[in-house]
Parts: C-alpha cells; structure tokens; sequence
C-alpha cells in the first residue's frame, strides 16, 4: 500500500489514538472485571449512538465468550431497549433515559462504564453524577478533552483524539484487548468453537 494513502493515514492517526490511553488504566479496568466474574454484581455499558452500538457489540461478544468459558459475567447495554428508550424521552426526557435506573435497576454493587466520545452527553453526565451520589463504582472511556465525564467516574480512560469516528473505533479496540487479556489470565485451554474454526481456518462454509 502506498505510505501516503489516506487509509494509510487514517491508520497511522488511529494507532497514535491507541497508544495514546494509559497502560496502568486499562489494568486497572482489567482488575475491575476479574472482580466481576463469578462475583457479584453486573457490568452496564451506557452510550450514545455509535458508541450505544459498540456496548451493544462488547456485551454480546463478552456474553458468549464467557459463558464458553463456563464464568458467569452479567453484563448488558441498557440502550438495546428501544421501547424504554423512547418511553422516557417521550415521557420525561432524553438527557434522563439512564440516570432514572440508577439504584434502581443499576445497584450498588454493579459497575458502569461509559462510552462516549466527547463526554458531554447530557444523559451520561448526569447518570455519572446520580451514580457517584449512590457509590456506585464508573469507568468512562472518552475522546476528545473526555470532556465532564472525566472528572465525575472514579477511572478515566482517556483516548487522546479529536475525531469521533476514531474514539469509537478505539472503544472497540480495547475491549477486544481486553477480552483476550482476561481469557488468558483465566483460561490454561484453548476456547474450542469448531464452526469457528471451520470457517476462520480451515476457509470452510459452516
């Protein structure tokens, strides 16, 4: 590929948005979810538009992967319910859709953790705000400036990038990091999923 083509680019400015989130944090989230597993409590990741279609994507991955691995991690995305979703905006407000489940659907013992770009997202801001109020513990991984997010969550991972289209593949990168992270710290065998293997490595329809 030519070095100077504008995927090359795209590339490069991406793996600098990587590289850029501190090492120490992303274990420190590591050390959140081993808690987490065969623990008690749940796993909610909270977002806006792409970002609510990454947490849709990261907990149905960590969902079928843990449970092969017979661990039990109670994880969802509260935004899959478009039905609550629209309700409350309808009958209350947008900016309000997560903050009303804060302990009451979200609870003490559970962990959120938000996805945003910017950080700003009202309905985010103010969940991070009811939820420090209830001590329940929060992770936001943002772009930008991580924007007021940053300051309310009791860890930061910050992605040091002005571009949303790059914060949200970051987001993705992470968690997929993190994912094999954790199979290995947990796991001494290899996952055995022989569809998978049929159709990744052995170029099989299955």
């Amino acid at each position: 590929m030519n070095n100077n083509s504008p995927l090359r680019n795209y590339g490069d400015n991406l793996l600098r948005a990587i590289y850029s989130i501190d090492q120490k944090n992303i274990d420190i989230l590591i050390e959140k979810f081993l808690m987490k597993i065969n623990g008690d409590g749940e796993v909610h990741l909270l977002g806006n538009g792409g970002s609510a279609a990454n947490a849709h994507h990261i907990v149905g991955d960590f969902s079928k992967t843990f449970a092969i691995l017979n661990k039990n991690l109670r994880m969802n995305c509260l935004s899959d319910n478009g039905c609550y979703i629209t309700a409350v905006s309808n009958d209350i407000d947008y900016s309000s859709v997560y903050e009303l489940l804060i302990n009451t659907r979200i609870q003490k013992n559970d962990l959120i953790i938000f996805l945003s770009g910017s950080g700003n997202s009202m309905n985010l801001v103010k969940a991070a705000r009811k939820a420090m109020n209830y001590g329940i513990n929060t992770v936001s991984i943002t772009g930008y400036s991580g924007g007021a997010l940053k300051n309310i969550v009791d860890l930061s991972i910050h992605i040091n990038v002005e571009d949303m289209e790059m914060a949200e593949d970051s987001q993705l990168i992470l968690f997929h990091y993190i994912k094999q992270i954790l199979i290995n710290k947990l796991s001494n065998e290899e996952i055995s999923m022989p569809k998978e293997q049929k159709r990744n490595c052995d170029d099989l329809i299955a």
